[in-house]
């Protein structure tokens, strides 16, 4: 069993999270253009029977494509919610987000294929075309996200490298007077969305680690701490740079170890070159 060990590792490895909807756009936009591309060039499912208008009708299958995954990924986000939390999001749940992608993309094409191409329904020819969309698209799929995953986590670590070894000199901001719910800034290390909650971790007058759970939300704290050292280094989450002890890396970005503290503070992707 410890042969699988590795296996079971890489699986569950955190697998970067599209970080925006035009992000998610722009990845199901690539995808329904290699789509249309690889069918009007290599002509599979009978499209090389067609006299006229090819082009055309792989366009369709590429459209079909596109308004699949787009209405895919809202029944997934709304039934298993796999995205809701990135720091869960692992790689064997994007293998998993992938193949139900590709099985619906599989179905949707094979309705428009036999409507448009055919003009009659013939059930028995869609394991073909099952087996067809997955050969395309799922296994070359799972390869290229392992090679992207393996590459952006990289990426991070060298990153996080750097921060560590430079080991940047402290602004030793004092924020004397400021305080969040009677918790004074400079005692505070991080502050975590929960809804329309908000979680502050924060240092008590005895130096121990403490949690408190407050009605707020993160903008309104934002508001509160500008100018401070308390910056947002996360959609969820804001962090006192002051705390920041060391830094390490994953495919979704940085993780910040703060003193006193053994939770990780997750640093998203488009918030690193504020912590470079």
């Amino acid at each position: 069993m410890e042969y699988f060990t590795p296996i079971q590792d890489f699986l569950n490895k955190p697998f970067p999270v599209e970080e925006s909807k035009g992000a998610f756009f722009r990845l199901v936009g690539a995808i329904s253009v290699f789509i249309f591309l690889f069918l009007g060039i290599f002509e599979p499912f009978g499209i090389n029977t067609v006299e006229e208008g090819k082009w055309l009708i792989c366009f369709g299958f590429g459209i079909v494509a596109f308004v699949t995954m787009v209405v895919f990924e809202s029944i997934l986000d709304m039934v298993f919610k796999l995205k809701r939390i990135p720091e869960n999001y692992t790689f064997w749940k994007w293998i998993f987000y992938m193949t139900g992608m590709m099985l619906a993309i599989s179905l949707t094409n094979f309705l428009f294929s036999r409507m448009v191409l055919f003009g009659s329904m013939d059930w028995e020819l869609f394991p073909a075309m099952l087996k067809g969309t997955l050969a395309i698209g799922i296994f070359p799929i799972i390869f290229m996200g392992g090679v992207a995953l393996l590459r952006t986590e990289r990426k991070y670590q060298d990153i996080s490298h750097q921060i560590n070894s430079t080991n940047p000199k402290k602004h030793n901001i004092k924020d004397d007077g400021l305080s969040i719910f009677n918790i004074s800034v400079n005692d505070v290390l991080y502050i975590e969305a929960l809804q329309n909650y908000i979680r502050i971790g924060h240092k008590t007058p005895d130096g121990t680690f403490a949690e408190r759970t407050e009605r707020s939300t993160l903008k309104g704290i934002i508001d509160q701490v500008e100018g401070s050292s308390v910056v947002r280094c996360h959609r969820s989450f804001l962090v006192n740079t002051e705390a920041i002890v060391s830094t390490s890396g994953n495919a979704q970005g940085l993780q910040l170890q703060l003193k006193g503290c053994d939770k990780k503070i997750p640093v998203s992707r488009s918030y690193v070159p504020a912590f470079r």
